[in-house]
């Protein structure tokens, strides 16, 4: 049977093309795709490119210019982590953050393990054996705790490799993983916003409460011995790093993302409560003066508004936008 005619190759030559320029177009103004590209592998590649300058930084005599490179990539570190979606793509990448950073994780005292090798004669590379002895609490410890020396320069550049291959592996695991996203985005969105929660609630209780004072068990007792990043005086820039993560996600004028989203779903209420919450935490954090990070009665508002943040998203947002909230601890208890 002849199915192909003229007439077919009239009508196929006169149905118009969507050109290059539409597609790119449509995909910008697309609030999936500009979350994956605009914000999740965005602040990917940017953590890939500031674990390479921290490397480079390693050959540098002046320890400001070793010290912001590894302030820079805490920051990019914790833009990554606030959003983290990969380990739902990819088994393998589950672990991923743990091969980066092991704070809050298990028993042992890093520093007190990384000095003690320090000070043995074994090569690095034996020596560090542990993936924990390799991921970003150890080059704190060994690049900020004690005198710069070529000892601890040669621990630092086999941590700081461990590292960057792990950021690479997350940023190229992301670019594997678009289409999975893009194919189905109510899922995509609620693994996004899931993770918002659960980092917004473990900056709020481990970053903040516990070492300044503010949690039940600690109430009035600071212990800056418990930053993630105590010799280095990083972990500022970390919390820093997810609240503005947030603000690429939620921020009205960020558009488009899940406020886009918000909006299209009828979620305005529910948009709005979380962002007026996150502003207020935002505000918090820059005008808590550097000497103050951490200092009970500064931390506070920033507390408070990572808990309203918190409920923000339960009370008025989720359940407007089609997200089942995986989490725990809502009312910071």
């Amino acid at each position: 049977m002849k199915i192909f005619t003229p007439l077919s190759a009239i009508c196929l030559l006169s149905v118009p093309l969507v050109s290059h320029a539409q597609l790119s177009n449509a995909q910008e103004k697309d609030p999936y795709a500009s979350i994956y590209d605009h914000v999740i592998q965005h602040n990917a590649d940017n953590a890939v490119q500031y674990c390479t300058d921290l490397q480079t930084s390693l050959d540098s005599k002046s320890s400001d210019v070793r010290h912001r490179a590894f302030v820079q990539l805490a920051e990019g570190w914790g833009r990554v982590q606030a959003s983290y979606i990969l380990g739902d793509y990819d088994m393998n990448a589950m672990d991923y953050p743990l091969m980066v950073d092991y704070f809050h994780s298990g028993n042992e005292d890093i520093h007190e393990s990384i000095e003690r090798l320090v000070a043995r004669d074994s090569k690095p590379s034996t020596a560090l054996y542990k993936n924990s002895y390799k991921t970003m609490g150890a080059i704190d410890s060994v690049m900020f705790s004690g005198e710069w020396s070529e000892r601890r320069k040669e621990f630092a550049e086999v941590m700081v490799a461990n590292v960057c291959k792990r950021f690479t592996q997350i940023s190229d695991g992301y670019k594997a993983n678009r289409d999975a996203f893009l194919f189905d985005v109510d899922r995509g969105l609620s693994l996004v916003v899931n993770a918002e929660i659960e980092h917004i609630y473990k900056t709020r209780d481990w970053r903040i409460a516990q070492v300044s004072g503010l949690t039940k068990a600690n109430l009035g007792e600071t212990k800056p011995e418990h930053q993630q990043y105590p010799y280095s005086e990083a972990s500022w820039a970390f919390i820093g790093g997810v609240l503005e993560t947030n603000k690429q996600l939620l921020g009205e004028d960020q558009q488009p993302n899940v406020a886009t989203i918000a909006y299209e779903k009828h979620g305005k209420e529910g948009i709005h409560a979380v962002q007026v919450a996150l502003a207020s935490s935002l505000e918090a954090y820059k005008n808590t003066p550097v000497d103050h990070n951490f200092n009970l009665n500064d931390m506070i508002p920033i507390f408070q508004g990572l808990l309203d943040v918190q409920k923000a998203f339960y009370r008025h947002l989720v359940s407007q936008i089609g997200v089942s909230a995986n989490l725990i601890d809502a009312d910071g208890d």
